[in-house]
């Protein structure tokens, strides 16, 4: 985890859930049966111990939000797999944002998504020194790419052990 960016990915979410719990409160209003026409009272969204949850769980959630893991790459280096590696990020709906120091990293292609996961899309690949392949970022986004990185490894090997 980038740790300059955790503050703002702490406040990001703090925020997120505090817009969450108002909408849930909003459509609880209206599913009540009261008139659409009376305002929901937000005031109870602001007392004491609902803030610092809220607060806590926002500043906790990048530790479990984002990931980092390992993957094996087979024999032929960087060179050999980064094209293939990019077409599996295109696949999976990121396009290459930019290339840092051997570093490949990614930005999804949809603005929907970009706006769902408050612009902290950013999928980063590379080669570690003992040959591994390292792939950061949203916990989710990363399980998934993962598992088609996994895909890819087995097809690659299959295809040298041939």
């Amino acid at each position: 985890m980038s740790w300059r960016r955790y503050p703002i990915r702490a406040v990001k979410q703090i925020a997120y859930f505090y817009i969450v719990f108002m909408l849930l409160y909003a459509i609880l209003h209206v599913a009540s049966g009261k008139p659409l026409t009376t305002t929901p009272d937000f005031s109870t969204l602001f007392t004491p111990r609902l803030l610092i949850g809220l607060l806590l769980l926002g500043a906790g959630y990048p530790f479990v939000g984002f990931l980092s893991v390992r993957e094996p790459l087979p024999a032929g280096g960087w060179e050999k797999h980064e094209q293939p590696l990019r077409d599996v990020m295109s696949r999976s709906g990121y396009k290459l944002s930019r290339c840092e120091n051997g570093k490949l990293i990614f930005r999804a292609y949809s603005p929907m998504r970009r706006v769902l996961t408050m612009f902290e899309d950013d999928i980063t690949m590379e080669l570690a020194d003992d040959g591994m392949l390292r792939i950061s970022g949203l916990r989710k986004e990363v399980s998934r790419i993962r598992l088609r990185v996994g895909d890819y490894v087995r097809r690659a090997a299959e295809v040298n052990s041939n």
